[in-house]
């Protein structure tokens, strides 16, 4: 039986890779796939080691990829679109590898990272049918609920906060089209338009978009038809016995992991300062702050007697072991909070993060706070831990086990395939 190749493109960032890479681990001992990964050296290692053929991509241009996708503060307008500019010059880079790979060595379907545009930009070109694998799933346009990346919209209350909301989708338009405009000379190699005749978006796959989050938690409405949600899968793929923390020698303290992810290096040090804060305000916890560097050797600091630092944790292999978490909101750790059925302080920094903390407080599994505001956060972790009824959490864990990502998976693929052959 002829194999079915699939190629897989996504970006060298943890909460992007690794929600793709779970999604396709089941996949990987099917002998009727064969499947690649492009991404960056940096995870080449980490990937391969999880069972995935990779091949590398921006193998010579480590450190403009690095500048591009993690800024030295919080992003404001202007550095967003530096950071923008930045990442197209590299997506042209990765479009040049993939279309001579592909007219070489033609894959059957074409899985993208929904920020990873150059698999959707050449498979266009090629006629490759392909999939968008979306993380953080309210960043697509709906016809209805809160516009995101400005600063976390919830659910609306009343009329005034609907025209609010309805304005702000419309801006959000306006912007990516200004936008599209000043780089129109650097996308006209791929004929591109923000918008196709449907009215969707292009960067994202007009045959099949994959949501890896959940329904249940969602605030927008009006997703497209080809949309299927297939539920968490953002877990860190790293073996948990290289990062090894002994946490049977607190036996009778509270556990609280304390993390900001992998890109925001300059957040790290005020994460650090507020924790030891809130330390010193509950010496019967115990905090363990990670600094979200992986790949390296495993380091551990005691910065107080109920304080301790590491290089980095395994989300998987140690939220089970947390009683509580206190995180910026990214999705990774966003749903496996849920997963696990731990309650949550969300500090949110930047990008998405405000959008998944007023998620995480409407859907009751989490509480939010300034990352700034030591008063507030202290505030916000003693409502978290006196708080008994976590019922709405419970649920939401239950929920997230019902989902069937490798059926859904697989049924897009053969339901593309299908669709070409009769083209």
């Amino acid at each position: 039986m002829k194999k079915i190749k699939i190629d897989v493109v996504v970006v060298p960032l943890s909460g992007h890779l690794y929600p793709t890479m779970n999604l396709l681990l089941p996949l990987l001992d099917n002998p009727q796939y064969e499947i690649r990964l492009f991404t960056g050296p940096q995870k080449k290692a980490v990937a391969e080691s999880a069972g995935f053929n990779v091949v590398t991509i921006l193998e010579d241009h480590i450190e403009e990829f690095e500048k591009a996708a993690n800024n030295d503060e919080q992003l404001g307008i202007l550095s967003a679109y530096h950071q923008l500019s930045a990442s197209i010059d590299l997506i042209n880079l990765v479009s040049d590898q993939l279309l001579v790979e592909w007219q070489k060595n033609r894959p059957d379907i074409v899985i993208a990272d929904f920020i990873t545009l150059s698999g959707g930009l050449v498979a266009d070109q090629l006629g490759i049918p392909w999939i968008t694998t979306m993380a953080t799933q309210f960043v697509l346009e709906t016809t209805d609920g809160p516009p995101c990346l400005i600063g976390g919209m919830g659910s609306p209350k009343n009329a005034w906060q609907a025209a609010v909301q309805f304005l702000g989708r419309k801006g959000t338009r306006l912007v990516k089209r200004i936008v599209s405009f000043s780089f129109r000379d650097r996308l006209k190699r791929y004929n591109f338009r923000l918008y196709n005749q449907l009215d969707q978006e292009t960067i994202y796959s007009p045959y099949s978009i994959l949501g890896i989050g959940m329904k249940e938690v969602e605030l927008k409405k009006g997703f497209p038809k080809h949309y299927k949600w297939v539920g968490p899968s953002g877990a860190s793929v790293e073996a948990g016995e290289d990062y090894p923390l002994d946490l049977s020698a607190f036996p009778n303290r509270k556990k609280v992991l304390v993390t900001c992810g992998t890109q925001l290096a300059w957040a790290k040090d005020n994460l650090i300062y507020q924790t030891k804060q809130l330390a010193k305000a509950h010496p019967d916890f115990h905090f363990f702050v990670t600094r979200g560097v992986g790949g390296e050797p495993f380091q551990c600091e005691n910065l107080m007697e109920n304080l301790s630092v590491v290089s980095y944790l395994p989300y998987k292999e140690y939220i089970p072991q947390m009683d509580y978490v206190i995180h910026h909101g990214g999705a990774g750790i966003f749903y496996q909070c849920i997963i696990y059925g731990k309650p949550a302080l969300i500090l949110p920094h930047d990008y998405d993060q405000f959008d998944y903390a007023v998620r995480g407080v409407e859907a009751g599994v989490a509480l939010t706070a300034n990352k700034e505001d030591t008063r507030a956060i202290g505030l916000a972790f003693e409502k978290l831990i006196a708080k008994e009824d976590w019922s709405e959490l419970e649920i939401l864990r239950q929920a997230a086990q019902s989902y069937h990502p490798t059926e859904i998976l697989e049924s897009e693929i053969h339901r593309l395939l299908a669709d070409k052959e009769k083209e």
